[in-house]
């Protein structure tokens, strides 16, 4: 097999700190839009004059679509080609953003969430993957893990932002804002990142394979995200019905998570260099599955059931984004098509575990969730543990003041 890489230009033009700078902006905007819906679903399904249940679907709908990943990065980006995936999913975001927004009606949003879910990680992997061709295994992790604040960020900065919007101007008003933002970040695409480079002719297009470690890493990862979620998705339903907590409470609830969201990026950002990447999933997982296993016992209690969920989703943070480095070697010259398969992997983790989450909950309380999210983390450590670290054919870094 030929070791071209058709994405990996020998000199690039663009340096590495504006191109990601210019990355983390445009991914802020895409992931406000898929964060802020969560609090504002009420106020969206009240502007589209349909009920709360409807506006479920439109989550589902944003989900799903993700599932398609694969195919869009096949064609658009033609497998491997970095700038045209980029490309592909800021398109898709303004038409899903602009959909939405003008039509105003309930099957517009249907299609314009649905464009959405599969906008954003289209951009993510491109993005991803276009930061490890360019800096070394045994630094990308401080790189990735700066590229991984905008989903904190997107919360803390995007949440008060969409509510002045929509308070103002309607609901309508932050999907347009979107919608501008996007076109602009696709306007200076071509200035802030580097083309694709095409292999010689009759060079062939390098095969993903399916190596152990990469088959560990789609089980530990879809594990992880089903340890988080089949907690987070009754995370407002125990505070309510435990509680009686009000909306403005349970804003400040979730602000308190994007804060550890945060610190677990910063400590990523930190440490996962250092330690290794292997080794950081590992410590991030041991607190993830040590804090989900005190949450039930913890949980009659709001200030310590809080304290510790915060703990979880600390420890979830700081593993999957050190989880990333990980993923971005187990197939070098496929990046793109494996981070694809892992959005997959993703998706359909999410999907059970918004689906048994509900179940779990009426059953045994948020006990019952946070039981299952230990045993989740617990088999998730298992797989990591047996995965294979890769990076001895990374590139040269480039001059960077990190």
């Amino acid at each position: 097999m030929s070791g071209v890489r058709p994405t990996r230009p020998d000199r690039p033009r663009r340096s590495l700190p504006a191109s990601l700078t210019y990355l983390i902006a445009a991914r802020l905007v895409l992931n406000t839009a898929h964060r802020v819906v969560y609090p504002f679903l009420p106020a969206i399904s009240r502007g589209l004059g349909i009920s709360l249940e409807q506006g479920g679907l439109l989550l589902s709908a944003k989900a799903g679509a993700g599932v398609a990943t694969p195919l869009v990065v096949a064609t658009a980006g033609r497998g491997e080609g970095r700038r045209r995936t980029m490309a592909a999913g800021l398109a898709l975001f303004v038409i899903g953003a602009a959909v939405t927004a003008a039509s105003g009606v309930y099957a517009g949003a249907l299609v314009g969430f649905a464009l959405f879910g599969l906008a954003k990680p289209v951009f993510d992997i491109a993005g991803q993957a276009y930061v490890a061709d360019r800096t070394p295994y045994r630094r990308r992790g401080r790189y990735l893990a700066l590229f991984e604040t905008t989903w904190a960020l997107a919360l803390l900065v995007g949440a008060p932002a969409t509510g002045w919007l929509i308070a103002r101007l309607g609901w309508r008003a932050p999907f347009w804002v979107a919608a501008g933002l996007a076109l602009a970040a696709l306007a200076f695409l071509s200035r802030m990142v580097d083309r694709d480079e095409r292999p010689p002719p009759g060079t062939p297009v390098p095969r993903l394979r399916f190596s152990r470690s990469a088959v560990l890493i789609l089980a530990a990862v879809f594990a992880l995200m089903f340890a988080a979620e089949v907690s987070f998705v009754v995370f407002g339903a125990w505070l309510e019905d435990r509680f009686g907590l009000s909306l403005v409470a349970l804003g400040g609830a979730a602000t308190a998570i994007a804060v550890a969201e945060l610190v677990g990026e910063g400590a990523s950002f930190a440490f996962t260099d250092r330690l290794g990447p292997r080794r950081s999933v590992s410590l991030g997982l041991a607190l993830c599955i040590a804090a989900f296993a005190c949450l039930g016992p913890a949980s009659g209690s709001l200030a310590g059931g809080l304290a510790v969920i915060v703990l979880a989703f600390l420890g979830f943070e700081f593993a999957i984004v050190s989880a990333l480095p990980l993923a971005t070697e187990v197939a070098p010259e496929a990046r793109t098509r494996f981070l694809a398969i892992l959005v997959v992997a993703l998706s359909a983790s999410r999907a059970a575990a918004v689906a048994l989450g509900p179940i779990l909950f009426s059953w045994g309380g948020f006990a019952a969730n946070s039981t299952a999210s230990a045993i989740a983390g617990a088999l998730a450590m298992g797989l990591v543990l047996g995965v294979r670290e890769q990076g001895q054919a990374s590139p040269p870094p480039q001059s960077l003041p990190l």
